[in-house]
């Protein structure tokens, strides 16, 4: 948890990943550098705190939410499913 921020009860934790999940749901046009970067800046969560959870090295997750990044599918999953989220594709 990022020290800037007071940390959440365990009920308000679960009340700001669901609305953390309805607003992605709400932006499908975002891109996935867009998305790995809200959930964790609204998750109040450090690189190295997303690394953890992920299971994902803190330099990968950084590269990931850079715009124009090219991270692999098994990383872009990795990320995902830890939030319950799935990656689509879709006809513009």
């Amino acid at each position: 948890m990022d020290k800037r921020f007071k940390p959440l009860t365990p009920i308000q934790q679960m009340e700001k990943r669901l609305s953390v999940l309805e607003t992605i749901n709400n932006h499908p046009d975002w891109s996935f550098y867009q998305v790995a970067r809200f959930i964790r800046t609204e998750l109040h969560l450090t690189l190295n705190d997303m690394a953890k959870i992920t299971k994902i090295a803190p330099q990968t997750l950084q590269k990931m939410e850079q715009p124009g990044s090219n991270p692999t599918l098994k990383s872009m999953q990795k990320l995902l499913d830890t939030f319950g989220l799935q990656l689509q594709i879709k006809v513009k």
